[in-house]
């Protein structure tokens, strides 16, 4: 079973929506055994709720964000096959903090090849968060491919 992890400053709008769209995605392609998904923040408050425009916008996508409880970032989460954050800042403080980590932490846009990062929407209306959402399943098509190559 592959782990894979997304990473983001607050665990309650971009790496909650990456964990979701990314579970919804290996449901539908029969694939939800091979991996085990999780997200955390850098930043989190341990409990927190999702943002509500990130729960409008993953209901739109049949999915139900309502018990997700932000999580903070530890050493723990290395134990991880794969991490991909949001940002190019979120990937260098790992990396930083955790020197070891190096070759399994990148920015998900890095990993697949457009080194984009993925914008906060943060505070931001259900528009913005609908942006991100789609940019997201975009680059998560993307990195099932490509992790199911190796």
């Amino acid at each position: 079973m592959k782990k894979v992890v997304f990473i983001c400053t607050g665990n309650t709008c971009r790496s909650s929506m990456a964990e979701a769209l990314f579970r919804k995605m290996l449901q539908d392609l029969g694939k939800d055994e091979e991996y085990e998904v999780s997200s955390y923040g850098i930043a989190a408050m341990e409990g927190q709720h999702a943002s509500e425009n990130a729960k409008k916008v993953m209901a739109l996508e049949g999915i139900d964000l309502s018990s997700h409880r932000a999580k903070l970032f530890t050493q723990n989460v290395l134990e991880a096959d794969i991490i991909l954050t949001m940002t190019k800042n979120h990937k260098d403080y790992i990396i930083h903090r955790f020197p070891s980590s190096k070759g399994k932490v990148f920015l998900m846009g890095e990993f697949v090849g457009d080194n984009m990062e993925i914008s906060d929407p943060f505070g931001q209306d259900v528009k913005v968060y609908k942006k991100v959402a789609e940019e997201m399943k975009h680059k998560l098509e993307k990195v099932l491919a490509r992790l199911e190559k190796n």
